[in-house]
């Protein structure tokens, strides 16, 4: 049992002197770093997001050109019979009266199939009874219906001018900061943003234009005139008879029927054409539209200045490009003096990008350290341009002025 002991002894000997010459190979340990004398790290926000609306002053705009009303209706050549001729307070057609087909013996042909009578176009007589009118005033020369085709000439050359309302629109913006200025009192940003608003301006006008009336009269051949309006054929229904006055009856036994024309009969080509003109300030009336929005992209330094730690004060300026849309249209409506208005509207599209400069002062009360609200004067100038409508029948341009326009805006800020 000694001797176990002592080789135990022996072996943890050994063991002890092969660690120790180990821990002498390995070295001293590494000594753990000291932090302690190191200033506490703070992330300090460095950016500034603005977002909320801008309502600034509405562009300026002028409209002038000139124009036509076409008549929308074709009375066709002052001569020619039977012929499809409209006019704008009525119409004169075909003439559509028949008359019966009759046998050998005078007697009326029936269509087996149908049991009724057959017809033919009368011969013609210089008549129609297929027409109609709308107006009283058309009975001004005795004897004849007056029918009548209305065009205008827009001959008023004046500009008109349009300042619409303010409009409100979105309005959001980036602030870096750069660094400070005059101590620890100015801090000075780098700032972009971009702002959207309407364009909407409407102006409705009478314009002095040239009527020009085609004037188409018809002869009643000495019948009374109808009421108006009046409108034909009208028909009546009648008992068939044979050439000796009796009743023609159908295979069933039952008499047959006719309808007969009871129109008031005209002459089935006009019996003379005039064409007058006048000048007024009343017939014709002109609807400006200018539809459409701009959006401004702007950037520049700003300086703001600390009151407290919370109220703020910036003073920003810098260049601003404006990219504008818009459609513009003219509606030219006619009064004639009888019948419905007569209207003509043409419209166009154009894209404009306007350099410019903006200018702006807010007012900035932060709430916490990262949020607040902000409020501020802003004006800002991108220059105007035109915008044509060019049809066949209109020639109108309008004049958008995008120049030295002011306004406010307000929002909320996101430092980060």
């Amino acid at each position: 049992m000694k001797i176990f002991r002592y080789l135990v002894f022996a072996f943890v000997a050994a063991l002890g002197v092969a660690f120790a010459q180990d821990e002498e190979r390995r070295g001293p340990p590494i000594e753990i770093p000291d932090f302690s004398n190191l200033d506490e790290y703070i992330y300090e926000p460095k950016s500034v997001l603005s977002f909320g609306f801008r309502y600034i002053g509405g562009a300026k705009t002028s409209f002038s050109g000139t124009g036509r009303v076409p008549s929308p209706e074709d009375p066709g050549s002052a001569t020619g019979a039977n012929l499809l001729r409209v006019y704008h307070n009525g119409r004169v057609q075909p003439d559509a009266r028949t008359v019966a087909r009759l046998d050998a013996g005078g007697n009326p042909i029936v269509d087996p199939q149908s049991n009724t009578a057959a017809f033919d176009p009368i011969a013609p007589d210089g008549r129609t009874n297929t027409w109609n009118y709308t107006s009283a005033d058309q009975l001004s020369l005795p004897g004849f219906v007056r029918f009548d085709s209305y065009s205008a000439e827009v001959i008023d050359t004046a500009v008109r001018d349009k300042k619409p309302g303010s409009s409100a629109g979105m309005d959001i913006a980036v602030s870096r900061d750069m660094g400070k200025l005059l101590g620890s009192k100015v801090l000075w940003q780098l700032t972009a943003g971009m702002s959207m608003n309407d364009i909407a301006s409407t102006r409705f006008d009478p314009v002095r234009a040239r009527l020009t009336t085609v004037s188409d009269y018809y002869s009643l051949f000495g019948q009374t005139p109808p009421d108006a309006p009046y409108s034909s054929p009208s028909t009546a229904t009648e008992n068939v008879v044979d050439a000796v006055g009796n009743a023609v009856l159908s295979a069933d036994g039952l008499g047959q029927t006719i309808s007969v024309d009871t129109s008031i009969l005209i002459g089935n080509e006009p019996a003379g054409r005039t064409t007058t003109t006048a000048t007024d300030e009343a017939s014709v009336s002109n609807r400006w539209k200018l539809k459409g929005a701009f959006y401004t992209f702007r950037a520049g330094p700003t300086l703001q200045f600390s009151f407290t730690n919370r109220f703020k004060v910036s003073v920003g300026v810098g260049a601003a490009v404006v990219y504008s849309g818009s459609t513009y249209s003219v509606t030219q409506t006619l009064t004639p003096p009888d019948g419905a208005e007569i209207t003509e509207t043409s419209s166009s599209e154009a894209y404009k990008l306007l350099p410019g400069y903006f200018a702006d002062a807010t007012l900035q009360f932060d709430l916490t350290e990262r949020t607040g609200f902000y409020a501020g004067a802003v004006v800002q100038s991108a220059g105007s341009y035109t915008q044509a409508v060019d049809t066949e029948n209109a020639h109108y341009s309008t004049k958008i002025d995008l120049a030295n326009m002011s306004g406010f805006r307000a929002g909320l800020s996101y430092r980060f």
